[in-house]
């Protein structure tokens, strides 16, 4: 880590923070920048990629600090509108510049002394984000952040047993850590979490799906994902993703293990959280619907299908939005479609697919992509260039279609003369028949519309409207 012999920092802190450090201690208003930002700092020697900064003055009076700071306001930075956040805080921005400044944001707190500082540490819930920098780079450390941080471990700021029992919330929240830095839990938060796992039974369904949906759009998600596993937490939170679990080996014919693999498929994913969701649950179905066939071949007809029925429990459960629902929903039970695509495939067939999954296509696209987890090189390779060859198809159709438009100018002029019919909303259903069926490839494109008459007289002939 970043200290000298003195276990002080020896890094240098962003500019704009160094202004709003100077001007207070030139004031005697002491200062410490809190959580995350002193991780980083003492890992890397730099906060300059932190895009939050949280700084905590001594005293208790923000208008104090803010009269102070009033007049710092520059280029790079600016005072916005007090906001209530624990106590009084104030809000500065570092705006976005055309030589690649980040944008970041610096939230300034008053807390009265140290007690209450330490009181607001103890909010930053696992000990490495519970670590204090002094504006002259001296470090507090109340709930030793320090060893945790140089050890790569997770451990609550309350003790464990402490936690669990008062705040059983902390027990998926220890995950979301492990999850977010990729360190393991400190061997004792393990073993206690796994004898007070049931508290988490307690905690109100929409107060755990933050913590878990914070967990999957992580950078180690599957780490995450093993504490609550290992713990036995997934079976009382997500029971149909526990049945995944060494489900592989109550097989008398191999096939992949479908727990490690779903572990791979959230990790390699888009860290969004339609996917990630749908990367956790979009084989829960295989568990139900595994088959062999003479030939001894494993086959999970349909999982899909009941995999989005699984999910529909699972959203109620957790209380999901319900716009979020709709998408994961989809993506589960369509996440199949895009790996059936082969080269051979017509453009009518690929305009087919894209009209068919709408605004999920790119989602269902990013989910195929985290979907390869073979270890065969020359497989991954063929299916990723397959994926990128639709990618490109579906731009260069796009492209097209916006060009041109699909029936020629005047054609609802046309139909309404053929047909006796008045403008309505008759005509624009009939445009929509014709303009399906040309991109389906039922009809030739670029023909006059009178070419197309005799195809919707037959379908009002077969309908019989």
């Amino acid at each position: 880590m970043y200290l000298d012999e003195r276990n002080v920092w020896n890094g240098e802190m962003p500019g704009d923070l160094r202004a709003v450090v100077h001007r207070l201690s030139k004031k005697e208003i002491p200062c410490y920048v809190v959580g995350p930002a002193v991780r980083d700092a003492l890992l890397s020697g730099t906060m300059d990629r932190t895009q939050r900064i949280d700084l905590l003055a001594l005293g208790g009076n923000i208008q104090k600090v803010e009269k102070v700071l009033d007049s710092s306001a520059a280029t790079n930075f600016f005072i916005g509108h007090p906001e209530r956040l624990r106590r009084s805080t104030s809000a500065f921005n570092v705006q976005a510049s055309e030589d690649g400044v980040i944008l970041r944001k610096l939230v300034i707190s008053a807390v009265a002394d140290e007690r209450e500082l330490k009181d607001e540490m103890e909010k930053r819930e696992v000990t490495v984000n519970a670590v204090a920098l002094s504006g002259t780079g001296t470090l507090y450390d109340p709930f030793g952040g320090l060893p945790d941080l140089e050890a790569q471990r997770i451990r609550p700021v309350l003790p464990p047993a402490q936690a669990f029992v008062q705040k059983p919330l902390f027990l998926v929240k220890v995950a979301k850590h492990v999850a977010f830095h990729g360190y393991e839990a400190d061997p004792e938060t393990e073993e206690l979490a796994v004898r007070h796992a049931t508290n988490i039974l307690d905690v109100q369904p929409e107060r755990i799906r933050p913590e878990l949906e914070r967990l999957l759009v992580n950078l180690f998600p599957d780490r995450g994902l093993d504490f609550l596993q290992r713990t036995g937490m997934l079976p009382l939170l997500l029971p149909e993703v526990q049945s995944l679990v060494g489900f592989s080996e109550s097989c008398e014919v191999h096939h992949k293990d479908i727990w490690e693999h779903t572990k791979k498929v959230v990790a390699r994913a888009k860290p969004t959280a339609a996917i990630r969701w749908a990367a956790l649950l979009h084989d829960i179905g295989k568990a139900w619907t595994r088959s062999i066939d003479a030939d001894g071949r494993v086959h999970f007809f349909r999982h899909e299908d009941l995999g989005a029925i699984l999910f529909t429990g699972i959203a109620a459960r957790l209380t999901l939005d319900e716009r979020l629902s709709e998408r994961v929903r989809f993506l589960i039970r369509n996440h199949s479609r895009i790996n059936m695509y082969a080269a051979d495939w017509t453009d009518s067939a690929v305009r087919r697919l894209v009209r068919e999954t709408g605004e999920y296509f790119e989602e269902l696209l990013a989910l195929s992509r985290a979907d390869i987890t073979s270890r065969q090189e020359r497989r991954v390779e063929e299916l990723n260039r397959l994926l990128d060859e639709l990618g490109r198809r579906v731009e260069d159709l796009r492209a097209e279609d916006a060009r041109k438009p699909v029936l020629p100018k005047g054609a609802g002029a046309i139909l309404m003369q053929h047909f006796g019919i008045p403008a309505g909303p008759l005509v624009g259903h009939m445009r929509d028949l014709l303009e399906q069926a040309i991109q389906d490839g039922r009809l030739p494109p670029d023909r006059p519309v009178e070419e197309y008459l005799g195809f919707l007289q037959e379908l009002i002939r077969k309908s019989g409207e």
